[in-house]
This record gives structure tokens, sequence and C-alpha cells, in this order.
């Protein structure tokens, strides 16, 4: 079951690049458009009845699932409980190299992320109680990524300022 999908900047960026671009990559949004709102239509459906599924899973990446949507294109994304993360959209080659680069990504709800819809519950099932986790503060997922090594480079250059 599905309740919530996450679409990353990223990908929303891919997107609406593929909806400008030649006519095989905008039949390709059309159908991850379909997708994202079947998924959003009917959380509760398996994901192989919202789009095809790739014939070959993605093992780099934990609870990856892999979209074909057509014309050499993939969408890609992380099923993490009741959360969908679509974190990718893109010719095939493109999603091969991204997998590649984000290999082993463990919390995919790190991301930055600019919308987040809610799937449909079946009308007989009541909904849950609301999502009481925290939204984690982007200056924390920021200052996560900044390394000691930063920090020298950074301090030593103020220190060089201050001392003239």
């Amino acid at each position: 079951m599905i309740r919530f999908i996450h679409l990353t900047h990223q990908f929303e960026k891919q997107l609406s690049a593929m909806k400008r671009s030649s006519k095989m990559a905008v039949a390709a949004s059309r159908k991850a458009d379909a997708i994202i709102n079947r998924l959003a239509a009917n959380g509760m459906s398996p994901l192989n009845e919202a789009g095809k599924l790739s014939h070959h899973g993605e093992r780099r990446i934990r609870h990856a699932v892999k979209f074909d949507i057509g014309k050499g294109y993939r969408m890609l994304a992380v099923k993490k409980n009741e959360q969908l993360y679509l974190l990718f959209v893109g010719a095939h080659d493109n999603c091969a190299a991204w997998v590649e680069n984000n290999r082993g990504l463990e919390n995919p709800g790190e991301l930055t992320r600019i919308r987040t819809l809610t799937a449909a519950l079946p009308r007989n099932e009541p909904p849950a109680g609301p999502d009481l986790s925290p939204e984690p503060d982007y200056d924390d997922l920021l200052l996560a990524r900044v390394t000691e090594q930063d920090l020298c480079v950074v301090f030593q250059g103020l220190r060089r300022r201050n001392s003239e």
C-alpha cells in the first residue's frame, strides 16, 4: 500500500525537460504522468498495475522500483513502507548512470522534495492517523554533508582574511 508519493526537485525538473524535448521523450513523459496519476488514485494497487515494471530490477539501491515508460526511458522510485519516492526519470543510459552515482542510497526521504501527493484509500478502509514523524530540517540535511576537510578550508580562509 502506498499512502504518500514524494517527487524530488530533480525528478520534477527531469520530467519537465522531457515534456519539452523530442517526440519520444514527450510520449515517455506522458506515460510517467499516467503512472503517477494511477498511483495517486489508488495506492492500494500493486505497483505493476500502475505501470510496466522493468524486467531487470534494481539491486544497487534497496527497495528500488524501475518502471519502463517506453521509448528507451525509465522512471526510478524507492518504496519504503507506505511511501514512494520518485527519484529519477529519463533515458535508460542516464538512469543507469544515476543509479550508479547513488548506489547504496539508504534514506531517500533526506533528498530535497518539492511535492508530496497523497494516494487515495479505498472507501471501506478508514484513514490512518496523521503522520507525526518530523520533517527533516533542510539545514540539518545540508550540514550532514559538510566534512571536516570542508570546515578546515573555510575557516583557514577566514583566519587569513582577519589577520591581514
